[in-house]
Order: structure tokens, then C-alpha cells, then sequence
């Protein structure tokens, strides 16, 4: 028997030079090998983002099963390993430099994911798509506070983790599969300062899901706002933003009118890590580092935030912009063949109410998966790796159930099966009809 998975991501954007992150367990075959699977990773990530198409084929035999994927759209490039790490998790992250391929070559050109290459696309609208028998749904997500890694590099932009937050809930909003909600001052996990690398937290993750009834849990580390070098400007008064210092002339009149120049940062960087949680069981779907680097108006007015078109329109602002854009698409493509699932509130006899209705896509006729996390069931820990990287939780099938009525927040279905109870979960099997 074959059976074939095929999932197309497409990505429309110019191409220019850029950074993109590989991850890669730290295994048995030690440093090296692990290095060459993240460049790889690295390398398809810089593919999928600049506008390839990927299809994946999973083929199982009566013996064994066989994947192939093949990546199409972006040729082969150079690269340069900008920065590489480890964590506690057991994963080596990359940093790799891409440079753009030449237009010519852009052109249907077949790469394999060792090889793929491209480049970010500069701060505009693009669209991805993923292909996945799971439904259209809206999956409700929250976005949970956002960690700085270094606050003294932002006293100048103001309530950072609050504009991400918002930026990524509208982005995610106006994407038409999502229904996000924020928490401000609730964190996914705990920055551990001695490592800079975040503490795990399973349990966490899944309270959070279940007080603000959503599916998914993202979080985020702003890494990096430094500045460097410097260009200069006339200046006038004390017009000076966080950052900048002034030069001035020691000349009598030029000092009564507070002429001279003033030396601001001529570029600024912006790294960002994402992760991406499953709030039912808590365990981590991915985790992405966004990085770039802005030239020109970098330093911002303290009254400026991220919400104000005035922040968008500096160099600074763009870069954000992009790399918000880049985040939404890859929440996206990672949750994307994931099945929607949603928690029962109430059990009456036979009549199962569970929090997800019209506004989440949830129609008459359609039949979901009752199904429960083993009662005392203990978190399915990696085996080369520290218990806080969970793979999930235990679960098992308890019965199915058939929408029959549907409000804008709850739906209401008959159940075939029994000992069902509120704090179970629903998961999406087929449709019933067309909404």
C-alpha cells in the first residue's frame, strides 16, 4: 500500500541578501554532522522564505516507509556561517549569511534542501499557502509576553514586547485562519539569564491554554537591538534621542545658537527567536531566530512606538515590519497540518458543548474526534534530551460526536460513545458540508 503526503508552500517576494537559522539535534554522530544538518536547515528555510516550492512525499511500504522532499524555485548560492551556538535543549542553531541569486538564475531552477538558497524579502506583503488535510478552521492562539534579552538597548523604543504582540495578532488576525489573543505580562517560559536561553515549561504552557481556551501558545526572545558605527547630522537645541551624542563647536556665536553636529548609530540590528507551542500538551512545534540588520534612521523619538505609521516609516521600522511578517508566515506553515482541535466545556447526557463556534469556522454536519490526555498521563520526554523538551502527552479515543447546532462561540454535538467529560477535547475528522 503507498500512501502520498504532498504539502506546497509558495512564497512570492523579491530576492535580496539575508539571514536565516538552522537547528539540529546534537546527537551521536557529534559536532560536525550536526553542523552540516543545520547549514541544511538553514539553507531550506532561506528556500521556503524567498519563494520555493516545497513538496513532500511519504511513502510507505509493507517494510518500511521512505520520504522524499524536493524544493523548487530558488538555485543553489553562497552562503557564510555568521554565528553558531548550543543549548541546554541538545540543538545547535546556525546563523547563515545568503546572498541573492542572479535574476536569470531565479528562474525555475530545481535545488535539493542541502543546496537551497535565497534571501528574505524586504518589508511587503506576501502570502504563503500550505496544503494539508486538516480544514479551514480558525485555530485560536495566544501570544503570550514577549522576553528582552537586553533592556538597556531599548530604553528608546518604547513598550517593545506590547507592539510585537500586537503587530503579530493583527497580521495573524488578517491572515483568516487564526483568531488571536494576547496576554501581556503571562510568558510561555522563564528566561534563564546565566544561559540567555529559555526554561521550558510544559505545564505552563498548557494552564495558559486552558484559562485563555486557545490551541496554540507563541512566545518570543527580542535577542538583539544594538547599534553600530556612526554618521552625523547638523543639529540644532537639544534635539538629541536616546543614544545619539552631540558634537559642538567651540565658537562664541555658533554656541548662542546651539549649532553643531550630532553623531547617531549609522545601523541597528533586530533579532528575534519564536516559539511556537501546542497548548494541549504543552510541547514545543518549533522554534525560529528572525534576524537583519537596518542602515539609516535607527534611533527613534520615545514617544514613537510600533503602533504609530511614523515608527513604519523609518529604517528601523521597516526591518521590524519584515521580520513580522516573516514571523506570521512561519506560525503559519508550522501549525498549519496540525488538526484543529478545541476543549468540551459541558456534558448533558448525550449533548457535548465545546469553545469553538462559527467565528472559528465549526459548521452543522461536521464530525470531530473525541478524544483525552491519559488521566495522570506523564509528559513524553526526548530521550537524549532534558525532560523539559516534551514531546506531548499520552491520549486515547473516547468516541466521536457530530455538530448539530453552532453559536458564534460554542458548538453543541451529539456523541457516539460514552464517558465523555468536560476537559476532554474535540479534534477535527471530515467535513459535513460546505459553510
Amino acid at each position: 500500500m503507498i500512501r502520498t503526503l504532498i504539502a506546497g508552500c509558495v512564497l512570492a517576494a523579491p530576492l535580496w541578501a539575508a539571514q536565516h537559522e538552522g537547528i539540529a539535534p546534537l546527537g551521536s554522530e557529534g559536532l560536525e554532522v550536526a553542523r552540516r544538518q543545520a547549514i541544511a536547515d538553514a539553507l531550506e528555510n532561506a528556500a521556503l522564505f524567498n519563494g520555493a516550492t516545497v513538496k513532500s512525499y511519504s511513502q510507505q511500504g509493507q517494510q518500511r516507509t521512505s520520504d522524499n522532499t524536493q524544493i523548487r524555485g530558488t538555485p543553489a548560492q553562497d552562503y557564510t556561517v555568521v554565528r553558531e551556538w548550543t543549548t541546554q535543549s541538545g540543538f545547535l542553531h546556525v546563523i547563515i549569511d545568503v546572498q541573492p541569486p542572479a535574476p536569470a538564475e531565479a528562474k525555475n531552477a530545481t535545488v535539493t534542501p542541502a543546496a537551497a538558497t535565497a534571501a528574505a524579502a524586504p518589508a511587503v506583503t506576501a502570502t504563503a499557502t500550505v496544503q494539508c488535510g486538516g480544514g479551514d478552521y480558525k485555530r485560536k492562539l495566544l501570544l503570550a509576553h514577549m522576553w528582552v534579552q537586553h533592556p538597556a538597548q531599548t530604553r528608546d523604543l518604547d513598550r517593545l514586547p506590547e507592539g510585537i504582540q500586537l503587530d503579530l495578532m493583527r497580521k495573524l488576525f488578517d491572515s483568516g485562519g487564526f483568531l488571536p489573543q494576547k496576554a501581556l505580562s503571562e510568558a510561555a517560559f522563564d528566561l534563564q539569564p546565566q544561559f540567555a536561553d529559555p526554561l521550558l515549561q510544559p505545564e505552563r504552557v498548557r494552564e495558559l491554554a486552558r484559562r485563555y481556551a486557545v490551541q496554540f501558545v507563541v512566545g518570543g526572545i527580542v535577542r538583539d537591538t544594538s547599534t553600530s558605527g556612526e554618521r552625523y547630522a547638523a543639529s540644532y537645541g537639544n534635539d538629541l534621542r536616546e543614544g545619539e551624542r552631540k558634537l559642538e563647536l567651540n565658537i562664541p556665536l555658533v554656541n548662542f545658537t546651539q549649532l553643531g553636529l550630532k553623531a547617531t548609530p549609522a545601523e541597528r540590528r533586530f533579532e528575534f527567536e519564536l516559539f511556537v507551542f501546542d497548548g494541549v500538551s504543552g510541547a514545543l512545534v518549533n522554534r525560529h531566530r528572525l534576524a537583519g540588520k537596518a542602515s539609516g534612521q535607527v534611533m527613534q523619538d520615545r514617544a514613537t512606538s510600533m503602533a504609530t505609521e511614523g515608527f513604519k516609516e523609518t529604517a528601523y521600522g521597516q526591518l521590524i515590519e519584515q521580520k513580522m511578517q516573516e514571523a506570521a508566515r512561519r506560525i503559519t506553515q508550522d501549525i498549519a497540518c496540525i488538526p484543529f482541535s478545541a476543549r468540551i466545556t459541558r456534558v448533558e447526557k448525550n449533548r457535548v458543548y465545546f469553545d469553538a463556534g462559527t467565528t472559528s469556522k465549526v459548521g452543522v454536519g461536521d464530525s470531530l474526534q473525541v478524544y483525552r490526555v491519559a488521566p495522570g498521563g506523564l509528559p513524553l520526554a526526548a530521550a537524549s534530551f532534558e525532560p523539559s523538551m516534551s514531546l506531548g502527552l499520552p491520549e486515547e479515543i473516547v468516541g466521536s460526536l457530530n455538530v448539530t447546532q453552532v453559536q458564534p462561540l460554542f458548538s453543541v454535538g451529539i456523541l457516539q460513545g460514552s464517558g465523555v467529560q468536560a476537559g476532554d477535547y474535540v479534534r477535527f475528522v471530515g467535513r459535513g458540508g460546505q459553510k
